[in-house]
This record gives C-alpha cells, sequence and structure tokens, in this order.
C-alpha cells in the first residue's frame, strides 16, 4: 500500500504532533475534540476543536497511545508517566483512580461503593438510569450515570432514548442491565458495522414506542419504571448516502471535507470522492495535528510530548 512521506515518516517518530487528543464529547448537539496543545503546555478553555458540516478535514493521528491524565476540580492534570495505554481504557491506572479505584469495574462493577473497603471513587455508589437506545430498527440496553442520560444517547449515536429504570448504584443497574438486555433480547453493544447499516433505516417516534412496548410486555413491572421514548434528531448530519460508506483507519493523515457527525463518528469525503467514517471516540490518548500544513510551518513542537505536557 502506497504511503505519503508525511505517513512514514510519523509511523518512523520523526515528524511532530502538536497535541494530545483529551476527549471527544457533545455539548448538546454539537461535538468537540478537547486536545492538549504541546505549544501552550495546556488545554485552552473554551476553544476545543469542533467539526461541522463543510469544514475542512485535515486531520493526523499517531498510532501511539499515552494516558490523557486525570480530572479534578482544578481540572486537567497530565499524566506524571506519559504511560502507554491499551484496549478500551484512555488512561492508566494511577490517573483513573481519581474517580474509580478498580478500572474494570466501569465495565463490571463488584460492590455497591459504599459498605466495602473499595469506596467506588466517584461514581459506583451513584444513582444510574438503565436505559434503551434505537439505531433503526434495533434496541440497545445500557446503563449510565443518571445525570448523564441525554449525554450518553447522543455520545452513542442513538437515534431515540428511553429509561427503563433506576436503580441506587452501579452495581444494582449492572445486575439490571443484563436481565433487560436478555428480556427484551437486545444488544448491549452496537457493532459499527451495525451502527452503519442502521443509519438507512431510521424510524419515528411513534415506532419506537410501538417497539419498546412491545419488548417491555413481558417483563415484570417490578423491575422497570420505563419513561416515553425521545427522539434524538439534531445531530449535525444531514441527509448522506452511507451505503457505500466505510470505515477509515484512525492512525494516518484524513483529508477532506466535513460531511457531518453522529455519535462515536466523523463522516466526511476524502478528495477521492469516497465517504468515509473516523472512530473518533477512539481518539483520546492519540497524538494528534489539525491542519498539517500550516502546523509544517510552525516551529518547537516536540514529536513526543514533555514530561510534564501529557
Amino acid at each position: 500500500m502506497f504511503e505519503t512521506a508525511d505517513v512514514i515518516l510519523r509511523r518512523q517518530g520523526l515528524m511532530a504532533y502538536a497535541g494530545h487528543a483529551i476527549s471527544w464529547e457533545w455539548d448538546g448537539f454539537q461535538p468537540k475534540l478537547v486536545i492538549f496543545d504541546f505549544k501552550k503546555n495546556g488545554i485552552e478553555e473554551g476553544v476545543p476543536a469542533e467539526f461541522n458540516p463543510g469544514d475542512r478535514l485535515d486531520l493526523t493521528v499517531s498510532e501511539a497511545r499515552r494516558c490523557v491524565g486525570s480530572f479534578s476540580e482544578n481540572g486537567h492534570q497530565p499524566c506524571p508517566m506519559r504511560r502507554e495505554v491499551k484496549g478500551q481504557h484512555d488512561q492508566c491506572p494511577q490517573c483513573a483512580s481519581s474517580w474509580i479505584p478498580v478500572q474494570n469495574c466501569i465495565f463490571e462493577p463488584a460492590c455497591d461503593g459504599v459498605n466495602t473497603d473499595c469506596p467506588g471513587g466517584k461514581i459506583c455508589a451513584r444513582e444510574h438510569h438503565v436505559y434503551a437506545a434505537f439505531y433503526g430498527d434495533m434496541i440497545k440496553v445500557g446503563m449510565t450515570l443518571s445525570s448523564r442520560f441525554m449525554e450518553r444517547g447522543i455520545e452513542q449515536g442513538a437515534d431515540a432514548i428511553a429509561q427503563l429504570g433506576t436503580y441506587p448504584n452501579r452495581l444494582e443497574a449492572r445486575k439490571a442491565e443484563n436481565v433487560l438486555s436478555k428480556a427484551l433480547k437486545a444488544t448491549q453493544w452496537v457493532r459499527r458495522n451495525a451502527f452503519l447499516k442502521a443509519q438507512g433505516r431510521r424510524i419515528d417516534r411513534d415506532a419506537y414506542q410501538e417497539m419498546l412496548d412491545r419488548a417491555l410486555s413481558s417483563v415484570n413491572g417490578d423491575l422497570i419504571r420505563p419513561t416515553k421514548v425521545r427522539s434524538l434528531n439534531d445531530y449535525p448530519l444531514p441527509p448522506v448516502d452511507l451505503s457505500r460508506a466505510q470505515f477509515d483507519t484512525l492512525p494516518g493523515r484524513h483529508r477532506g471535507e466535513v460531511l457531518g457527525c453522529k455519535g462515536k463518528f466523523l463522516v466526511y469525503k476524502n478528495k477521492g470522492g469516497e465517504v468515509l467514517l473516523l472512530a473518533m471516540s477512539s481518539l483520546p490518548s492519540r497524538l494528534v495535528t489539525l491542519d498539517q500544513g500550516n502546523h509544517n510551518k510552525a516551529q518547537g513542537y516536540a514529536s513526543t510530548p514533555p514530561v510534564n505536557g501529557a
């Protein structure tokens, strides 16, 4: 496969990156990429990278991954050891301990976060919702902090969402999630190909409500307190034919026109006219540069972040 010079240099660690991707998040229906800027040695508050339909895209992403650091009332703190991270985690255990003592408890909580030697950090003992998210004609069951209910639906790119029940802690919510996903014959994980296919099968709120009512008809009423289905219609993704779209490999350089964003993905058209999806939710922990043409003119960036700069 042909590689451009900038891709080869980056793969060999011989070309600089401008920053460290800290988070991909949604403010309502506005996506943003928060970046630690190496030159400024910090996150410039209020100036995240936004990606809107029609914008020019020039984004370069590293293969290497480093801990994004920790977060507190005082703001973001870079990882002091610049530890490498792998798998589903974008923080090392030390930095993650500021909010959850055991990282595996993000997915499989082991206690109620209160009456044990492990106090549960900032999330395990808090109230959670179990929810049904809709993708075309598919239902996903998940759990989230009650305070993040709508945000969770948007960041996952759901077409609609409904609460199924509220539980006093993460462990009880996880138990209910397992029971309800089986009862509703629903998935707990939407794979990217299933997500893509669902974009051509979206239906209206009333149809989602009927789908949920049918699925819940045989569920024990003591386990659930469902709310009405709420549509999520305001993603910055105008109608676009995704039937021939393909998923782009994340590391490397991505150039073209932004078509829009939905949940985890940015959709863009490259110079060859191909429609590609980029998994932006996998960016945090990677080194990045936006607008490489201007970056090449700048001076003073390091090819790897300084010890105190992520």
